[in-house]
């Protein structure tokens, strides 16, 4: 009988399939196990980041036909970049500025005040009173991971008589 040779040769060839094969899946795997671990981090810090509207929503006033201030607290756990805020009102892009312009740290639970300016020069804004949404959107200083959040509210703009 010579089928013991070519068995031999058959088994081993299978093996060696089985281990190649159990190598590529392992890497995937290993790969795979590393993004879910990054996804994991970033939506980590992303639950640690917020903002909250503390300025009453129904009475934000515009300044002198083109500013309004508002009121925004560090409702999360992590620091809040106060450089990185973005704002838009009606659909308007909104220049944003640190009311006070010394303000560097927004540590969880404090409140910053910052300046709105209608930087589109969008005169529906200005004229008479509105009822609008307000997108605000705010970034962490965390390294690594950046986490987002963004604030919708329903606003009343009120030009001041």
């Amino acid at each position: 009988m010579t089928s013991g040779p070519s068995e031999i040769i058959l088994l081993s060839t299978g093996l060696i399939v089985a281990a190649l094969v159990s190598g590529i899946l392992l890497g995937t795997w290993d790969d795979m196990d590393d993004v879910l671990d990054e996804r994991g981090k970033q939506s980590a810090e992303d639950v640690r980041t917020r903002v909250s509207l503390v300025s009453d929503p129904i009475n934000i006033a515009w300044e002198g036909g083109e500013d309004a201030k508002i009121h925004l607290q560090n409702s999360g756990d992590t620091f809040l970049d106060v450089n990185s805020v973005g704002a838009a009102l009606g659909g308007t892009t909104m220049t944003v500025t640190v009311t006070d312009g010394v303000t560097t740290e927004w540590l969880p639970g404090k409140t910053v005040q910052f300046t709105l300016t209608n930087s589109g020069l969008d005169t529906d804004l200005i004229s008479g009173d509105n009822d609008l949404t307000m997108t605000v959107s705010v970034s962490s200083t965390a390294t690594g991971y950046t986490g987002l959040d963004t604030l919708r509210e329903e606003v009343r703009i009120v030009k001041p008589a």
